[in-house]
């Protein structure tokens, strides 16, 4: 789960409670989600770490990480360099879109976009008119059942 979207498009972010939300499901699903991301994201994995225990192994230079997401099952992202480094490396991509247009992405049949339930009318914005992002809009439990028909459990 890369947590982080970097700082020029921050209406992409997602809170801290629907983070722990979707880790909560996943874990009680049999899922061991891991919690990547840079040194931007180091101070909210460790807040998401100690408030559900997901797995947290720090942040590492490129080559690593990139290695470290081979090693997932799948990736949960926002619109980032993960989500480039994921479909590169084929894996199951569960992309969490609201500022950009959907039909900008191809997961080669490997993923799902999941979208919040409030049209977005921010596009291409770092911030958003309406004060609060639609991403707070986007239901843990959609992101939930992405990754169950995306990774399913084996």
């Amino acid at each position: 789960m890369n947590t982080g979207c970097g700082d020029r498009w921050t209406t992409r972010l997602w809170s801290d409670e629907k983070w722990i939300a979707l880790i909560t499901q996943l874990q009680q699903a049999g899922y061991a989600p891991v919690l990547l991301g840079g040194t931007a994201e180091d101070e909210r994995n460790q807040r998401l770490h100690a408030a559900t225990r997901a797995r947290y192994p720090g942040t590492f230079p490129l080559e690593q990480f990139i290695n470290l997401m081979h090693q997932m099952d799948g990736i949960v992202t926002q619109v980032t360099m993960a989500m480039h480094i994921s479909i590169a490396l084929a894996k199951p991509t569960i992309l969490m879109n609201n500022i950009f247009n959907p039909y900008e992405f191809d997961l080669y049949g490997r993923g799902q976009l999941v979208q919040p339930d409030r049209e977005c009318v921010c596009f291409y914005r770092g911030t958003c008119k309406l004060g609060t992002s639609c991403m707070e809009e986007l239901p843990a439990e959609k992101v939930f059942q992405a990754v169950q028909k995306s990774v399913p459990l084996g």
